[in-house]
């Protein structure tokens, strides 16, 4: 058992041991392939970059108050909706004869007990005027 537990130990000692090297020979790596003068002439590159990601983050903030303005305006819309059929409903209910009849019963006007009827002119008419 002591040997599993002093291999162990060592292959720990031996993953710390190399962990710093592997980091640094990244590091390494990236101090060859750029120098101080090849960074410095990115930068107009990098900051390029940099404006392009500001501007896409903007764009995204637009398009989403605009879908939002979108929701909200749909929202508004099925609750006018609504009140308009609500509204119209009650008015048709108001219009019928009978809750006409019994709106103005106190006010002296009395409902028509026969139809109306249509009022024509005779040739005999014509003749006396």
């Amino acid at each position: 058992m002591n040997k599993l537990r002093e291999e162990k130990e060592e292959k720990e000692l031996k993953d710390q041991q190399e962990a710093p090297k592997k980091r640094g020979k990244l590091i390494e790596l990236v101090d060859l392939k750029l120098g101080k003068g090849e960074v410095r002439s990115m930068f107009p590159f990098i900051f390029f970059l940099a404006g392009l990601a500001i501007i896409h983050i903007y764009n995204s903030n637009q398009a989403i108050k605009v879908v939002r303005k979108c929701d909200n305006l749909t929202r508004e819309i099925k609750e006018a909706r609504a009140e308009y059929i609500s509204v119209k409903s009650e008015l048709m209910f108001r219009s019928k004869q009978s809750q006409v009849s019994k709106r103005l019963e106190g006010s002296g006007l009395k409902e028509l007990k026969q139809p109306p009827f249509k009022i024509t002119e005779t040739e005999k008419d014509r003749d006396e005027r």
